[in-house]
C-alpha cells in the first residue's frame, strides 16, 4: 500500500501508540485529539490494520479495538511514550519534528528498558490487572512477584512503577529497570485510590539555605516568593523530591549550602502530614 502522507501518519502512530501502552484505542480517541470526523477516524483505523494486522482486535463487548499481541509498525521511544504518558510531552512518530534549535538534554546511564516490558506494564495500570513480574531488589534479589500497577512516576533520575505487592499486602515504588520480565495475570480489583500515600498530600516549605553566602540569588533560581517556595507532592513521592534537588532536610540545616542550596523549613510539619518514614532519613 502507498506510504500515508504526514498527517495520517501521525494519526496512524498515535493508534499504534494507544493500542501498545493503554491496550485499546477507539474511533473518538482519535476524533478527540486530531478533530476528524467518525468516518475519517473508521479509515483510519482500518488503514493501520492494513499496516500491522496483528496489533489489533475488534472488541464487540468494550466496542473498541484492543491490542492482539503482534508487532509494533512503528519504533517507539520508550522514554518519550512514558513523558507522554505522564503528560509531559506530545506524541510523535518522527521525534526529531521537536527539535527546533541545538541543545543537549542530560542523558541516563540507566538500563535502557524494552518497548515490550514498558507497554506491558502501562497496559496493566491502564487495563486495570494484575502482573506476574521478576524484579530484582536491593534486599531480596531477582525473585518472582504478583504486583497490580497502578502509576507511573518519575523522580527526576528513574522511572517507578507505583504497585501493590500481593505478598506483603502493601503499596510500593518499583523501579522500572529492575524488571526484568512481566506477564498480565488478569483483572485486579486494587485501586489507587486505596493508597493511602498516594492520596496524602503534604505541603514542603522551602528556603534559601540559611548558610548561604546569596541567598537572592537562589530565591530568583526557584521563583520564590518572599523567599518561600511551596511544593504540594504525594506523601509517597517526598523522599525522591528531596534527594533530586538536593534539599537540606535535616534538623538543623548542617548540609553544605554550596551543594544543597535549598533548605526544608517544615520539616517537622512535613513529618506530622504522613511523609513516609524513610523519606526524611539522612
Amino acid at each position: 500500500m502507498n506510504l500515508p502522507r504526514d498527517a495520517q501518519r501521525e494519526r496512524l502512530y498515535y493508534i499504534e501508540f494507544l493500542a501498545l501502552f493503554s491496550g485499546q484505542v477507539s474511533r473518538k480517541d482519535l476524533t478527540s485529539r486530531f478533530g476528524i470526523s467518525e468516518p475519517a477516524a473508521t479509515k483510519d483505523l482500518s488503514v493501520y490494520s492494513e499496516l500491522a494486522p496483528s496489533v489489533l482486535r475488534y472488541d464487540l463487548r468494550r466496542k473498541c479495538y484492543v491490542f492482539d499481541g503482534g508487532k509494533p509498525h512503528f519504533e517507539h521511544n520508550v522514554e518519550q511514550a512514558l513523558h507522554a504518558l505522564a503528560g509531559d510531552g506530545a506524541v510523535d512518530y518522527d521525534p526529531s519534528r521537536t527539535k527546533r534549535i541545538p541543545g543537549w538534554v542530560n542523558s541516563s546511564i540507566k538500563r535502557q528498558v524494552s518497548l515490550e516490558l514498558a507497554a506491558t506494564l502501562t497496559r496493566a495500570i491502564d487495563q486495570r490487572q494484575w502482573v506476574k513480574a521478576e524484579y530484582s531488589s536491593l534486599t531480596t534479589g531477582s525473585r518472582s512477584r504478583n504486583l497490580s500497577p497502578l502509576a507511573i512516576v518519575h523522580d527526576g533520575l528513574r522511572w517507578h512503577i507505583r504497585s501493590f505487592d500481593h505478598e506483603k499486602k502493601e503499596f510500593g515504588d518499583f523501579a522500572l529497570t529492575r524488571f526484568k520480565r512481566a506477564e498480565t495475570g488478569g483483572e485486579s480489583t486494587v485501586a489507587l485510590s486505596e493508597d493511602p500515600d498516594w492520596k496524602n498530600e503534604v505541603t514542603l516549605r522551602l528556603t534559601p539555605h540559611p548558610n548561604a553566602a546569596h541567598p537572592e540569588a537562589i530565591s530568583a533560581d526557584y521563583d520564590m516568593e518572599n523567599g518561600v517556595k511551596v511544593v504540594q507532592l504525594r506523601a509517597c513521592l517526598v523522599g525522591y523530591f528531596l534527594r533530586h534537588w538536593h534539599v537540606d532536610y535535616s534538623p538543623d540545616a548542617s548540609g553544605n549550602p554550596r551543594a544543597q542550596q535549598l533548605f526544608l523549613s517544615n520539616r517537622d510539619d512535613v513529618r506530622e502530614s504522613g511523609a513516609p518514614e524513610w523519606a526524611l532519613r539522612p
